[in-house]
């Protein structure tokens, strides 16, 4: 993060205001968790965490959801229950802003909880006596917390991280509204320069 701060152009700082804080956070936890192998070829991320910042509230949300969806097929059996619970609240949650109907799962939570079929029955039955989920503030951070702890005692995780790294990364720069000199123009179109 601090050679994000450095190529954005701001103060050395490991949490650049170039970077959504969330995705700053798994980035300097991922670094400091791998091995130092995984965490040199971290520098390729760079690049593509300058600019990966919004205030839209879905963001932290689909980092969380990115996070869970990583750490729910390699986690301990203890630590299942609580993802499976966490990507059902995270994906309830992110309802509005995909525009689904209530209660119609994402397929990708649909997939991720196929990979553990009596957790996730659980998680379904406890969640709808929870009722409807509540956004907290700090309930992503927490997510993401979870997802890296339940990680990171894997036998690879060193690998598993970084693959949700960079899953989380390249979530967040297909969030981004596309740039001016990136809007792609059909061809046959004249252009004309600014005066």
């Amino acid at each position: 993060m601090e050679w994000t701060s450095v190529l954005a152009g701001e103060r050395w700082s490991d949490r650049p205001s170039c970077t959504h804080p969330l995705l700053a956070h798994l980035a300097r936890v991922v670094n400091d968790v791998v091995d130092d192998g995984n965490r040199a070829g971290l520098t390729r991320l760079v690049p593509d965490l300058v600019g990966t910042t919004s205030d839209d509230p879905a963001w932290p949300l689909e980092i969380a959801d990115v996070a869970t969806r990583h750490a729910l097929p390699v986690a301990r059996a203890d630590d299942v229950r609580f993802l499976a619970v966490a990507l059902i609240t995270v994906d309830r949650l992110l309802e509005p802003s995909d525009g689904r109907p209530a209660d119609m799962r994402r397929r990708t939570t649909v997939d991720a909880l196929a990979t553990v079929p009596s957790s996730a029955e659980w998680a379904e039955q406890f969640t709808t006596h929870m009722g409807r989920p509540h956004r907290t503030r700090d309930l992503p951070r927490s997510v993401v917390d979870l997802a890296i702890a339940a990680t990171a005692v894997g036998p690879h995780s060193d690998h598993e991280l970084v693959a949700m790294l960079v899953d989380a990364v390249d979530t967040c720069r297909a969030m981004m509204p596309p740039r001016r000199d990136e809007i792609a123009v059909p061809s046959g179109w004249r252009v004309l320069a600014d005066a």
